[in-house]
């Protein structure tokens, strides 16, 4: 009953997402690209970046820390409500009023900063959205946590498929409707998720607030806010040092690669949503996560291993199916760009194991060196190499960063990894490299070799047994003992 329970929690998450997130992605998203042009999208993909460094001011930390305190305590629900709404309401202020100031140090135009304004609205909502999701998640409420995490996606794509599609608003599109239709499917998702809190788990009392409570809540996550907004330095520096230093075109070539780094990524991200309540869970039982760790390690490696050795030798096929018009540019750069993957797979197990952990102040400090070598890095490579130079100061950071996590989360957690078990996901590497370049060498095309890359994938983890039933086992009897 438990493994019903898990594995169908785990599948609805992703099959959801699977089916949704790419969509947005490659009907959505790329066809606006193509349709406003490289200088209006570049504009937009650097101001999103501007908005997402500095979201965690909208939250200061509050959705991790709720998410991980109610996994301990689903009774503080009631106490926490009111308090932590309050709080992102004041939080808002400080958001807007620093955002701009950063924009008009930038010197953005005043075009740009209408667009960084409704931008900052979406940021808002979706932050509260998220916010209302831990409640979900927090309760280890997955199927409807699934639903939410797509909700506002399926509504965009309904309403800019529409625009995007037919003949008498496609020559009309221009950058604001796009933004304007997030703006509209984020509020009816909020009105969603906030009639299921308030239904299920807590009625809506304001008589629960406490200034001093919510002080104190803002206090308590400020740590968690200022690892954040580093974290969203590294990550997200990269698209708008490149659109301030080498213009917007180029970096909207860089985000035509970045886009598919984003899709493959959602499984990482989507792992790391369910493991923080999860690890929280066993750590506060003093129960062992090796198993945990294992498992999501043997799960989420060997599909960004694979991807990888794909994409490095079908990158040209790849991009002149998604961009025909300009996929040469875009070879190149996008087998750096997808390079991140296997980094950004073990930050998402082990940097939220070692968030579980309550070793804030180390992340903080891991994040910060992250932050600044990101930085200088891409300062002193856009200028030699422009949009590559982008990509490899996100492939040396990312990477850099990856192994300090995994070697700080041994430390902390007392984690042991036998070398028979790390000799597994290179020899998975190897063999996909080796596959890949056979077959492209005897010329075989793009989807003939996506499907035997699945099939020789499927044997392959089953094979040197990364994937088997003994694992999902552990992994589930751990769950058991978490909830």
């Amino acid at each position: 009953m438990l493994k019903r329970y898990f594995v169908s929690n785990i599948l609805i998450m992703l099959v959801l997402n699977i089916l949704v997130k790419p969509i947005w992605v490659f009907f959505i998203d790329r066809n606006v690209q193509l349709t406003v042009g490289h200088q209006e999208y570049g504009v937009y993909s650097a101001l999103v970046s501007l908005t997402i460094i500095f979201n965690i001011l909208l939250d200061m930390g509050i959705t991790n820390l709720n998410n991980k305190n109610l996994a301990s305590d689903t009774s503080q629900i009631s106490l926490s409500l009111p308090n932590m709404m309050v709080a992102k309401g004041f939080l808002s202020i400080i958001y807007f009023t620093i955002l701009f100031s950063v924009a008009l140090l930038l010197n953005y135009n005043s075009r740009a900063l209408y667009l960084l304004l409704l931008l900052a609205g979406v940021q808002f909502l979706n932050s509260f959205l998220q916010y209302l999701r831990s409640y979900v998640s927090a309760h280890q409420d997955f199927k409807t946590d699934s639903i939410l995490s797509v909700i506002d996606k399926i509504l965009m794509i309904a309403i800019c498929g529409i625009l995007l599609y037919s003949t008498q608003f496609k020559s009309l599109f221009v950058i604001e409707w796009f933004i304007y239709t997030q703006l509209i499917c984020y509020v009816i998702a909020i009105l969603l998720a906030m009639m299921i809190v308030l239904t299920r788990y807590s009625k809506m009392n304001f008589n629960h607030f406490s200034f001093t409570q919510m002080i104190y809540i803002c206090k308590q996550s400020i740590p968690y806010a200022l690892l954040i907004l580093l974290m969203g330095v590294y990550m997200r520096s990269d698209s708008l040092m490149l659109e301030r230093l080498e213009g917007p075109e180029l970096n909207s070539y860089y985000a035509s690669t970045y886009r598919i780094l984003d899709i493959v990524n959602m499984s990482g991200f989507l792992f790391a949503s369910i493991l923080l309540p999860m690890f929280s869970r066993l750590i506060s039982k003093q129960l062992d996560v090796k198993e945990i760790v294992h498992t999501s390690c043997n799960i989420l490696l060997p599909i960004a291993f694979s991807v990888v050795a794909f994409s490095f030798f079908y990158s040209q096929e790849i991009m002149k199916l998604l961009y025909p018009d300009y996929y040469t540019h875009l070879t190149d750069l996008y087998k750096i760009t997808i390079a991140c993957f296997p980094a950004f797979s073990i930050m998402y197990i082990f940097a939220t194991l070692l968030t579980a952990n309550g070793n804030i102040q180390l992340l903080i400090k891991i994040a910060l060196g992250g932050s600044i070598t990101s930085l200088i890095l891409n300062f002193l490579l856009i200028k030699w190499l422009h949009a590559s130079g982008a990509a490899l100061a996100s492939l040396i950071v990312e990477w850099c960063l990856a192994i300090t996590f995994i070697y700080y989360a041994r430390q902390k957690l007392s984690l042991s990894f036998h070398s028979s078990w790390i000799l597994k996901f290179f020899l998975h590497f190897g063999i996909m490299l080796v596959l890949n370049f056979l077959l492209q060498s005897i010329g075989l095309s793009l989807i003939p070799s996506i499907i035997i890359n699945f099939i020789v994938f499927v044997i392959l983890v089953y094979g040197i047994k990364l994937w088997d039933r003994t694992t999902l086992s552990a992994y589930i009897n751990q769950f058991k003992s978490a909830r």
